[in-house]
């Protein structure tokens, strides 16, 4: 037989997901359906979720434990109107009366206005928060796209000034004097060195991960090489080496913008939860 019956107060039986009906007790537990809504202006959020509370019905004297719930909260309950003939009920010393429950409400909403937080990600240099149901993988891409808008005039600057370095590398070494004899090798070997550089200078700053990946490897030299292509050569390759370097220091400060973010917690008010209904739940449980 039930050891407890409530007149005004709803009842209900949780159904039972194994098929071992036997092996099962009825134990009441007290379950509030409530919706929560979380509010922030600082994160531009009106959020609602609804949510299913369940503690045990504590016996004689003792005080219910909101901390411990019956049933997990982020389950669906399906409910019943009627018991299963086949589970018995879990005896007990319940005291319970009609008029506790709101007592029982009460205590459950001043836990949550304690507790319950709704967790979103957050960045700080942007200002960007994450939707409630995303998760760090959802976020972390806006994070990243906000970066590099952050660093791109950086890096349209960085452009432009090496390939002023580079034009000035040109100027410098077509003043130079040459022999007759030399001056169409050497000018076949000028431009292709030029063109070279050129070529590699656009890889690096074709994308902002050029940093990492487009400096210049040094080539291997010929023991034919003049003194004016061996010195156009290491001028080219200071120059790409700098633009590397700065690229370099671009890349991680990016990499440090795009993976930045906390955790922002946002609480509960008493106007922001609206209770639904109170009722007597019998949850199966197994002895």
């Amino acid at each position: 037989m039930k050891p407890l019956s409530l007149q005004d107060i709803s009842e209900y039986w949780l159904a039972a997901e194994r098929p071992e009906a036997a092996a099962l007790s009825y134990k009441p537990a007290v379950l509030i359906e409530c919706t929560l809504n979380y509010r922030s202006l600082r994160a531009g959020l009106n959020h609602s979720e609804e949510r299913n509370y369940t503690a045990w019905l504590p016996e004689s004297d003792l005080a219910i434990d909101w901390d411990n719930f019956a049933t997990p909260i982020d389950t669906e309950l399906k409910l019943q109107l009627q018991e299963d003939p086949d589970i018995a009920y879990l005896q007990g010393n319940y005291t319970t009366a009609a008029s506790d429950f709101e007592q029982y409400r009460a205590q459950l909403l001043n836990n949550l206005i304690r507790k319950e937080r709704l967790r979103i990600y957050f960045n700080p240099v942007f200002g960007l928060f994450s939707a409630p149901e995303d998760d760090l993988q959802d976020f972390l891409p806006l994070v990243a796209e906000a970066a590099l808008g952050r660093v791109e005039p950086e890096l349209r600057h960085l452009r432009g000034k090496f390939q002023l370095h580079l034009e000035q590398i040109r100027e410098a070494h077509s003043d130079r004097e040459m022999d007759s004899d030399e001056l169409s090798e050497a000018l076949f070997t000028r431009n292709l060195r030029f063109s070279e550089s050129e070529h590699r200078l656009a890889e690096m700053f074709s994308t902002l991960a050029g940093s990492v990946f487009g400096a210049a490897k040094p080539r291997r030299q010929s023991d034919s090489i003049s003194w004016l292509d061996s010195e156009l050569r290491e001028d080219l390759g200071r120059i790409e080496q700098e633009a590397s370097n700065a690229l370099r220091r671009l890349y991680d400060e990016y990499l440090t913008l795009a993976n930045e973010y906390d955790i922002y917690e946002i609480g509960l008010q008493p106007d922001n939860i609206q209770v639904m209904r109170h009722a007597l739940l019998w949850v199966p449980i197994a002895l």
